[in-house]
């Protein structure tokens, strides 16, 4: 299983978006030097909540500070770009990159950002315009650039090109094993179309024992067009905090970045949608206040030591049926009393855990094909 990360970039409201950016800069900086394999950077307008709204120009600076972690948009929302400029930009990053570029999709989800650019979500014209976007997308990564193209939302028209004007701008590298759309809603039209198209599936932090129904969605998306998708490419998203106590992880966790913001910010929307369920583990109360404290005590987050939080991992692996690479979402811990502890979390997550999550997962693979497992150390 290899970890990345993803920032939505979730901010506590009033910090200046200077601050904001130069915190998640600097996350990324460490996350490259832990050895974490990815980074994904969200995109929002209206919510101070998750202020960033370039993702790409973040990656920009990062991809200069930055040795080897792969950075990926996370995702770029498909109605509010012509879909042709967005393509353009996206194949210059990727050269910029020199390939160390992930093209995460999606159709959005921010009520607010609806309403700016008169979206109506109850029609699901996000999703006619996401696919639509993506039809042109593709088209402009083609050889030669896109041929005309008169759509519902969208319009392309082919230039006379002549030998001094032509179509020079694709990607470094094939672009195709390296997009992704995400979700978290059961039946979501991003995992189908994930599936139906081999892109990467990446799914957010709901319960452990939900995230399964988003397979679901992608092998109904792969039936359409024939395909075998590989959980190896799944994304998994999830809320970590790890520290050398479980009584320290609690404490940053519920009363820093991670427990306001959801506590303030998330939960209420979920509720209003009325979604909370998701979010609940089956062994967990299914009614009452599930606050920051609940989703730490029931295991909805995955918080404790190194140990505890190896066999949460694990036992999303088993209940999901597997997945390739696990996603801590990123929070606001730059305040100067708290910006340690965070990082620590990072280390002990790419150090400590995953080498034992990996270690487990071998053993069980070992012991599904006949192989004794290696006796153990003596302690």
């Amino acid at each position: 299983m290899k970890l990345g990360l993803f920032l939505m970039p979730a901010t506590l409201p009033g910090r200046p978006l200077a601050e904001a950016l130069d915190w998640n800069l600097e996350v990324i900086r460490r996350a490259d030097a832990y050895g974490y394999d990815e980074a994904w950077i969200g995109q929002h307008f209206t919510t101070p909540w998750e202020p960033i709204v370039s993702p790409q120009q973040l990656i920009a600076r990062a991809l200069g500070e930055t040795r080897s972690i792969m950075l990926g948009t996370g995702v770029e929302v498909l109605y509010n770009s012509h879909p042709v400029r967005l393509a353009l930009e996206l194949a210059q990053l990727d050269h910029m990159a020199r390939g160390r570029l992930l093209f995460g999709f999606g159709a959005g989800g921010t009520p607010t950002d609806f309403q700016l650019y008169g979206i109506d979500p109850r029609t699901d014209q996000h999703q006619e315009m996401m696919r639509e976007a993506l039809t042109i997308i593709l088209d402009c990564w083609k050889p030669g650039g896109p041929d005309a193209f008169d759509g519902k939302f969208w319009k392309v028209h082919k230039p006379e090109y002549n030998d001094r004007y032509y179509w020079h701008a694709t990607p470094y590298a094939p672009p195709e094993p390296r997009i992704a759309f995400a979700g978290f809603m059961p039946k979501s039209g991003s995992m189908r179309l994930a599936g139906e198209h081999g892109y990467i599936p990446l799914s957010f932090h709901v319960a452990p024992e939900n995230v399964g129904v988003h397979w679901d969605s992608v092998l109904e998306g792969a039936a359409l067009s024939g395909r075998s998708p590989q959980r190896a490419v799944w994304r998994h998203a999830r809320d970590i905090y790890v520290a050398d106590s479980a009584q320290e992880a609690r404490r940053a966790a519920v009363e820093g970045c991670m427990g306001q913001f959801w506590d303030r910010h998330f939960r209420l929307i979920i509720e209003k949608m009325r979604i909370l369920d998701l979010f609940r583990r089956n062994s967990a109360p299914q009614k009452g206040h599930a606050d920051a404290a609940y989703m730490v005590a029931h295991g909805s987050w995955f918080v404790g030591t190194p140990d505890q939080v190896t066999e949460q991992i694990v036992e999303q692996h088993e209940l999901t049926g597997g997945f390739g690479t696990l996603l801590q979402i990123g929070y606001d811990y730059a305040d100067p009393q708290a910006r340690d502890g965070w990082f620590r979390s990072m280390q002990l997550l790419a150090t400590e855990v995953m080498p034992r999550v990996n270690a487990r997962l071998a053993a069980t693979a070992r012991r599904g094909q006949g192989v004794p497992a290696p006796a153990r150390a003596p302690s």
